[in-house]
């Protein structure tokens, strides 16, 4: 699925340092600079977080002036913060729009910050949707600025200030100190979000809406979809400045792998120690004694199953281990739907079992190293 982001994007400017004294000249502290990052905010952080979550996302950049935000940080607390406010031409976004082809797209997100590019919402909202894409809206106007959206997503304050109980259609409400409450086709949700201790709730919201949009991309349901959002959220405060999320800060990622392992040479050690690192779970699936005779003969394993399972077993890095009886772990990896299959150097994603189900890493192999060579050096 191909998702859309369009609206503000703001320039995040961090300045960090360090503070032991006050000014002389006034009542402020003195902050020793150590460090100046950057980042995108409002629509570049949405679009950021898709992106990293592995999400086909494009953001609609365009030529109009940017905000941006300057927060001056000292010993992990916020001093003050310098906006340099820019207003982009509405209609000049408007134009652009209304001349683009928004097919290929399954959502559209719509980031106001009221900066601008927005202004003409209803219009653009009308656009994308003559193309059957759903229209997401994080708004920042009255709810009468996004009417024929799929869905909005105001915080508490928002929903109060811009009066959207008026609004008919789905809603999610987002609130950082209780349930989120959403609404859908008229079935109502409600969220309580883990408590954690807050560092900063900056691009919290952008980090919820992104976790959810890719929910629905990979097909959950509403209420999945806002679990997720609600992990994104969370592991967002946890953070000082803008954070981007990862798939292991919402969802455990299962990585797969298999094979004999008859004698473990530091050839499997290096494909398991890499597997382990793309994921939250390495599970190793391995050949039944049976299924090794069947496919290398009988003279091997060299190793039975309960000794191959134990070593595995014992390594850092893997999770699970299981066996498999067939010549081929297909079933077994329709039953453990990982998200990731891994397999060496020697193996095309064409030529790897499961590639149909699940996406496929190849790891280069190391070279010099094979149970083959080992035992026909002990020949």
């Amino acid at each position: 699925m191909k998702v859309l982001v369009l609206g503000d994007i703001i320039t995040d400017k961090y300045i960090y340092g360090t503070s032991t004294r006050i000014s002389p000249e006034a009542p402020v502290p003195i902050v020793n600079l150590t460090d100046v990052k950057t980042s995108l905010g409002g629509a570049g952080l949405v679009s950021s977080n898709l992106k990293n979550l592995g999400v086909d996302v494009t953001l609609v950049s365009n030529e109009q002036p940017k905000s941006v935000k300057t927060r001056i940080i000292a010993d992990g607390h916020y001093i003050t913060r310098l906006d340099e406010d820019q207003k982009a031409d509405g209609k000049a976004v408007l134009k652009n729009i209304l001349k683009s082809d928004f097919s290929s797209f399954d959502y559209a997100i719509l980031s106001d910050y009221n900066k601008g590019v927005l202004d003409h919402c209803n219009e653009i909202i009308d656009h994308i949707n003559s193309y059957g894409c759903k229209v997401i809206v994080d708004p920042k106007r009255n709810y009468t600025h996004y009417k024929n959206a799929w869905l909005v997503k105001p915080n508490a304050k928002e929903y109060k200030e811009f009066q959207f109980d008026k609004h008919e259609g789905n809603i999610i409400v987002t609130n950082a100190s209780g349930a989120i409450r959403a609404e859908f086709d008229g079935e109502q949700h409600f969220i309580i979000p883990e408590q954690v201790e807050v560092s900063d709730v900056t691009g919290a919201g952008d980090c919820f809406l992104a976790a959810f949009v890719y929910g629905l991309t990979k097909g959950k349901n509403i209420k999945d979809s806002l679990e997720l959002a609600s992990k994104g959220a969370t592991e967002s405060v946890k953070h000082l400045g803008t954070y981007t999320l990862s798939l292991d800060d919402i969802e455990e990622t299962t990585v797969f792998t298999n094979g004999v392992f008859d004698i473990l040479h530091k050839g499997h050690l290096h494909l398991l120690q890499e597997a382990s690192k793309l994921g939250s779970r390495l599970v190793v699936a391995i050949n039944s004694d049976d299924s090794v005779k069947r496919l290398k003969g009988n003279d091997r394993p060299i190793n039975d199953v309960k000794k191959r399972t134990e070593q595995l077993a014992m390594l850092p890095w893997v999770d699970e281990v299981h066996v498999f009886d067939y010549d081929t772990p297909y079933e077994l990896i329709k039953h453990i739907m990982p998200s990731i299959i891994v397999k060496g150097g020697d193996y095309t994603t064409d030529t790897v079992v499961g590639n149909d189900l699940a996406e496929v890493k190849i790891i280069p192999t190391l070279e010099g190293y094979s149970t083959t060579k080992i035992i026909e050096d002990i020949k």
